[in-house]
């Protein structure tokens, strides 16, 4: 007998077979199910808010771009917007303004420094209009410079002029505007005292200062201090002085108010009084100016190699024969002041003196300068020389062992000692003006007057050069 083979694989259920009823019954349940979600979701999709439409549709997955500008239903009612969730528009910036400062070097004209910012036509007119308040063709080298931008544009320019006053330049749209204007500084004024141990310039240093300082002193007691010859171990100095700074860094000295200076037990003061008629100097307590005829030495800071004598070995000659002169040693190139003023009567060379300047003065008196490496611009025959002012600078032409200054002077045609010469001083200060001269240093009197102390010696000693 033959068995009929049963199947083993059942059919699957078709649930949209219109023709089995059985099977349309089991379906009814899902298809229920399907058709709420789908009327769900439509009406989900309705109340969507914009935003949230956006961020519920993943763009990207379809590959193509997002977009921003779906709008809601028709049928949903928009929806009021809070103004603190608006976002606030910013005001425009102003462009940035931006300084850079440098230093004018050898050689800086305006033309290189406003290369690239400025044309040549424009650099030609600001030089030609700056003439009327300031020439830029003066620029000094050493002396800072600043170019100010607004952006990436010139808007202006800065030019310290001197310690005193600078150059200001606006670039305007109608072209340009200069001033001048005095530099701001932030003012401290400070009592600087010291002791003498080896040098006024160690002293200085000792007192925290640098050697300006130093050289401010030795120029206002020239007249009365000699040192090169009278410094002894244990003389005291005190200085009244502004210190400049700016923004918060110090910059340098402004003017010496009051100064006294101690020197082998003798106290020499200076006063600085401005008189009736604008005219500044300094004064000792008595109201007599420290400035006398002549100076103490065309040298400050050197010492003598050889003094007045009427038989010296000559170092080169080899015989004894008189020199009626001082020899001040000092490094080649360092500068030397006429003692007076005067009028330049030679400007020359020879095989003994070498380079040399000799300067004629009041009341019978001329002053020589031997074995100088060069002249000054203003040694020329003829020219007015002020006390004080560089003539040349040392050297060691002619006959010379070694860099120094021959100095010597005459009175009346005949060689006499500087170093015996007696001091002629300026006249005082007027009676009637006393009265405000005594008023304007009775601070400064009474601060001088109080003994130094030795604690600026505690300071650590810088190296002095």
């Amino acid at each position: 007998m033959t068995r009929k083979r049963r199947n083993t694989h059942r059919r699957q259920p078709n649930i949209f077979r219109k023709n089995s009823s059985k099977s349309s019954r089991a379906a009814l349940p899902f298809l229920a199910f399907l058709g709420i979600l789908i009327i769900g979701g439509a009406v989900a999709f309705n109340f969507l808010a914009p935003e949230e439409i956006q961020s519920s549709v993943d763009y990207s997955a379809m590959g193509v771009a997002a977009r921003h500008d779906v709008q809601p239903s028709e049928n949903v009612e928009a929806q009021p917007t809070d103004p603190r969730e608006l976002p606030v528009a910013e005001a425009p910036r102003d462009p940035e303004i931006t300084r850079m400062t440098g230093i004018i070097k050898n050689g800086d004209t305006p033309s290189s420094l406003l290369e690239g910012c400025m044309a040549l036509p424009e650099i030609y007119n600001l030089c030609n209009e700056s003439k009327s308040v300031y020439s830029l063709s003066n620029l000094k080298a050493g002396q800072p410079w600043t170019m100010i931008y607004s952006g990436d544009a010139l808007v202006g320019l800065e030019y310290e002029i001197d310690a005193e006053e600078r150059l200001v330049v606006s670039m305007t749209d109608g072209g340009f505007e200069f001033r001048r204007e005095a530099i701001p500084y932030e003012i401290e004024t400070k009592t600087v005292s010291g002791v003498i141990e080896n040098s006024l310039f160690g002293a200085i240093g000792q007192a925290g200062e640098n050697d300006e300082l130093g050289i401010r002193l030795a120029n206002v007691f020239a007249y009365d201090v000699d040192f090169t010859r009278d410094l002894r171990q244990g003389d005291t100095f005190k200085a009244i002085i502004q210190k400049r700074y700016r923004e918060g860094s110090f910059v340098g000295y402004g003017p010496l108010a009051a100064a006294s200076f101690t020197n082998q037990g003798q106290t020499f003061y200076a006063y600085s009084y401005t008189d009736k008629n604008g005219n500044t100097a300094y004064y000792d307590q008595n109201g007599r100016p420290l400035r006398k005829a002549f100076l103490k030495s065309p040298l400050p800071f050197t010492r003598i190699s050889s003094g007045y004598t009427m038989s010296r070995m000559h170092p080169i000659l080899k015989y004894r024969r008189p020199h009626q002169g001082v020899d001040y040693a000092a490094p080649t190139g360092t500068p030397i002041s006429t003692v007076a003023d005067g009028i330049v009567a030679q400007a020359g060379s020879n095989s003994s003196q070498g380079k040399f300047v000799r300067v004629i003065h009041s009341n019978g008196y001329e002053t020589i300068y031997n074995h100088m490496s060069k002249f000054a611009q203003v040694s020329k025959k003829g020219a007015r020389v002020k006390q004080g002012q560089v003539i040349g600078y040392v050297g060691s032409t002619g006959y010379a062992t070694g860099p120094h200054l021959d100095f010597r002077m005459r009175q009346n045609g005949k060689l006499v000692n500087p170093l015996k010469l007696k001091v002629m001083p300026a006249d005082p200060i007027a009676k009637k003006e006393m009265p405000n001269f005594k008023a304007a240093i009775a601070a400064w009197k009474s601060q001088l007057e109080e003994p130094v102390q030795a604690a600026a010696l505690e300071q650590p000693t810088p190296t002095v050069q």
